[in-house]
């Protein structure tokens, strides 16, 4: 009978111990993982330009391990990139349930945005960012001129473009709008599906759902741009 109780106030004993290291470990874990991620993000995000903070928040913190988080943001400078590293960062954070980005300005090649703010939420994505007349300049083929910007239907930003386009010496009205998934400048009035269009924008993993663009008051030649999207 003695040794009975021996033995199980023994295994009680071993219980509390592996309890207590489990919960050190998981304290430990909460104070330590999201830091660790934290650094992460500022390490791959500064391969494109200064990461001024970066915070990943997880519960439990062990989720990190397998690249699930509840929450992150970061705040950036000027970021410049190729479509496929930026394919590459949006797929890689899709198992962040809610992200928050700014950067003072974000350059996916071969479009250029400033004052850029991102959110992820679950598979949703919506961009805001500033488009300026010389932005839209860089992301179109040498040798074509930008005229004119003007406001067209439902959002969309007309464009009135010179020089050797779509196979046309000439002046062409241009929509830069939501089109296949894509972000696109199309002629107005002219379709041949992809022959006829300059993709601004594209990624595999995310479907461009709409793009409204709102004249800024008091910014000469410069649209504000709210992009939606889902990530998939």
């Amino acid at each position: 009978m003695v040794a009975t109780r021996r033995g199980n106030g023994r295994g009680v004993r071993v219980a509390l111990w592996l309890t207590a290291i489990v919960i050190v470990l998981l304290v430990a874990s909460q104070l330590l993982l999201p830091g660790l991620a934290a650094r992460t993000v500022r390490e791959r995000l500064g391969r494109y330009g200064p990461v001024l903070s970066a915070h990943v928040s997880a519960f439990p913190a062990f989720e990190l391990l397998w690249g699930h988080a509840r929450s992150a943001s970061v705040r950036a400078g000027a970021l410049r990139m190729t479509q496929p590293q930026a394919t590459d960062l949006l797929w890689n954070a899709r198992g962040i349930d809610s992200l928050d980005l700014s950067a003072a300005s974000l350059a996916v090649e071969p479009l250029r945005l400033e004052q850029v703010s991102m959110q992820k939420r679950d598979h949703a994505v919506r961009v805001l960012g500033t488009l300026t007349l010389a932005g839209l300049r860089e992301a179109l083929p040498a040798g074509v001129q930008v005229h004119a910007l003007a406001a067209g239907s439902e959002g969309s930003l007309e464009v009135t473009l010179g020089g050797e386009l779509f196979g046309v010496s000439a002046s062409v009205v241009a929509v830069v709008q939501a089109a296949q998934g894509k972000l696109v400048a199309a002629p107005r009035g002219l379709s041949l599906g992809g022959l006829t269009q300059v993709t601004l924008f594209s990624d595999p993993h995310l479907r461009v759902d709409s793009a409204t663009f709102t004249a800024l008051p008091g910014a000469a030649q410069s649209w504000r741009l709210d992009l939606r999207g889902t990530q998939g």
